[in-house]
């Protein structure tokens, strides 16, 4: 049975630079560490295209009360304010698990007690704040936000992590011709590399017939993060050859800190592997705008 969350912690959307008093050095230390910790799901483009397919597709009596209940805001514009207020840890620090969760073995339960994140839980107890015609305005714009942003995040297939890279953080790799890691390619240099804004790139990869649009429906987060889990590993590229140590199963050489590995050693990756996975990654933020839609139209 899903919990609602407790009041206390679904604050009002409220200005998010002040230290209120609290020990400046102490801020600024923790912003750095939840900033530089994990990268954002799809980046701002990402997350800007599942908002606005999902407004492409709310219904007119819904698109009326999301304006009311965002003071006039788009599911776009709001849609990376969950990741802006990470640089205000004393105020929004709890949320910080919310975005991501772990799932190494999809053929094993999924583990709702693990510390290791807590996406599935967030987007099903914002989604009853959301439905609940008792919560106050504010709880319940808190809650659409954190959604619209939440349910792009679980579609991202490295925000459901193996439990060993930090969700492909610590995977070092060559992304044309310049070192990067492999969720910084899936969270920005994929789409960046499409050369869209957000609103051609809805436009290019949404759907237009209804039959298609059904396809998309049914399940919920634990479904979508198990879709996540099961796409997951299609998003590592291959050893480099006569590397040395042996891959662990999961654990890439390239994704193990403690290797160390040269520059040369790591995988080159660009646009063979981008024209073989765009088309995944569209599917995915697709798929997240079409639920997040269906969402929000069944809840308000």
């Amino acid at each position: 049975m899903v919990e609602y969350l407790d009041r206390n912690l679904v604050r009002a959307d409220r200005a998010w630079g002040g230290t209120r008093g609290k020990n400046m050095k102490t801020i600024i230390l923790l912003g750095t560490l939840f900033l530089s910790s994990t990268s954002f799901a799809w980046g701002p483009t990402g997350h800007r295209v599942v908002g606005q397919i999902a407004e492409n597709h709310l219904n007119l009596f819904v698109k009326k009360k999301v304006k009311k209940l965002l003071d006039g805001e788009s599911l776009a514009r709001v849609s990376n304010w969950p990741d802006k207020i990470k640089s205000d840890p004393d105020t929004y620090g709890y949320t910080y698990r919310w975005h991501y969760t772990d799932w190494p073995d999809t053929s094993i339960g999924y583990n709702r007690t693990s510390n290791n994140g807590d996406l599935v839980k967030a987007i099903e107890e914002n989604y009853q704040v959301l439905k609940n015609k008792k919560a106050t305005k504010a709880e319940r714009a808190f809650a659409l936000k954190f959604l619209v942003h939440l349910v792009g995040d679980i579609h991202q297939p490295l925000h459901v992590g193996n439990g060993l890279d930090r969700g492909g953080n610590r995977c070092r790799v060559v992304y044309q011709g310049e070192e990067s890691n492999l969720h910084k390619v899936w969270d920005e240099k994929l789409i960046e590399f499409t050369r869209l804004s957000f609103t051609e790139y809805a436009k290019f990869i949404d759907i237009k017939k209804k039959k298609e649009y059904k396809k998309m429906l049914g399940g919920g987060a634990l479904e979508w993060a198990k879709e996540s889990a099961d796409l997951r590993p299609k998003l590592y590229p291959e050893e480099v050859p006569a590397i040395g140590a042996k891959s662990d199963l999961i654990l890439k050489n390239y994704c193990n800190k403690e290797l160390n590995l040269p520059t040369e050693q790591l995988p080159r990756i660009g646009y063979g592997y981008g024209y073989k996975l765009i088309p995944l990654m569209e599917r995915r933020m697709l798929e997240a705008g079409i639920r997040l839609a269906h969402m929000i139209n069944t809840a308000l």
